[in-house]
Order: structure tokens, then C-alpha cells, then sequence
């Protein structure tokens, strides 16, 4: 009986995540996803004690997927934390454009937190801490890491809004202007701190 309740709480989840990627927040309705799971209207709520239940499954579930993706980006780059950090980004702002309602905050009120409740995941976690491991090798501040952190956020939420919204100009490849825009800024950084001028000193 419990195996079967797990694989319907599964298949509500998935469907639920399906629903919010197709119509948003705004469309969103736990009736459709009991219908497409062949299951009452009470369902979805009932098994998760609530709509806030049910949301904070599926960012759990969301968190899960995403932390995969950067846990295989880890192994592949191994001590390698700025481009492991780099993919991180890229695979981050493709989550946010296949799942857009992570931008809005109502997703998030709804599970009493504030957008920036993203920051509570492990995956999202696993991605700072590779720039953060970054800058303590190369003996960046605290003051310094936050602020070039502040741009890398920006250009993630902002290359999705762009995207989902289909906003950005024509002839434009968005996935080389991201890399771009990436590597613009740990250039920046790495001017400012000198550190090409101190790889060079070094014997």
C-alpha cells in the first residue's frame, strides 16, 4: 500500500511540474493535474496535507533534478572550480527557462518563502560554493566574491527572462552571449585582482 502511495505522490509531482511549465502560476490548477493523473480533485492537496505541501514537493523534487545535473558538471571538472562554476551557471539558467514559475514569487510564497528561497538549495549551493572555492584559491575577499556573485545572479535571471519572454534580438545565438557575458565578467575580475600578473610571477 505504501509503494503505491510513493509512486502516486511521484506522479503528481511530475505532472504538477508539467502543468506550471505549461501555464505558470497563473494557469496553474490542481483539478487539471488530478484529472491527468486519473485520480479525485482532492488528491493532490490530500497527499501532500495541502497546496503548500504540494509546492514545497515539488521544489524539493526541482531541487533534486537540478543537483544531479550540477553533482555530474563536479565530477566532470573535477579542482577545475571556474569552469565547473561556469557550466553550473549555464545549466542554472536552463533550469530557469524550462521551469519559469521559479522566477515568479507567488511559487515561492506559496511555500512561505521568499523568491530568494532558491538559495536554500543544494544545488544552488553547489554552484556558489564552486566560485567560492574559486576565490578562496585565489585569495579573492569576502567583499570582493559577493559582488562579482551579485553579476553572475543578475545575468542568470536576467538571460531567462530574456528567453522565456523571447526577447532578445534577432540573429542573435543566446548561448554564446551567455558565455560571453560569463567569461566578461571573470575577466574583469581576474584584471581587478591581478591575478593574471601574479600567475605570471609565479615560478
Amino acid at each position: 500500500m505504501g509503494d503505491i502511495k510513493r509512486d502516486l505522490e511521484s506522479e503528481l509531482i511530475r505532472e504538477a511540474v508539467s502543468q506550471l511549465q505549461k501555464n505558470g502560476m497563473e494557469g496553474f490548477s490542481a483539478r487539471a493535474v488530478a484529472e491527468a493523473c486519473g485520480v479525485s480533485c482532492a488528491a493532490p492537496f490530500k497527499h501532500f496535507d495541502g497546496r503548500r505541501g504540494l509546492f514545497l514537493a515539488i521544489s524539493e523534487y526541482l531541487d533534486r533534478m537540478l543537483l544531479k545535473a550540477m553533482e555530474e558538471i563536479e565530477a566532470r571538472r573535477g579542482s577545475d572550480h571556474k569552469n565547473a562554476h561556469l557550466d553550473m551557471n549555464v545549466a542554472y539558467i536552463n533550469f530557469l527557462c524550462l521551469n519559469p514559475f521559479l522566477i515568479n514569487e507567488s511559487f515561492w510564497k506559496t511555500i512561505d518563502e521568499k523568491q530568494s528561497g532558491i538559495r536554500k538549495w543544494k544545488s544552488f549551493r553547489k554552484m556558489t560554493g564552486q566560485f567560492l572555492l574559486y576565490c578562496q584559491e585565489n585569495q579573492i575577499p569576502e567583499g570582493i566574491y559577493k559582488s562579482y556573485y551579485f553579476n553572475f545572479q543578475t545575468l542568470a535571471y536576467g538571460a531567462a527572462f530574456v528567453t522565456v519572454n523571447n526577447l532578445f534580438l534577432e540573429g542573435i545565438d543566446l548561448a554564446t552571449g551567455i558565455e560571453d557575458l560569463q567569461n566578461r565578467i571573470y575577466r574583469n575580475l581576474e584584471q581587478n585582482m591581478g591575478l593574471n600578473s601574479r600567475r605570471e610571477q609565479e615560478p
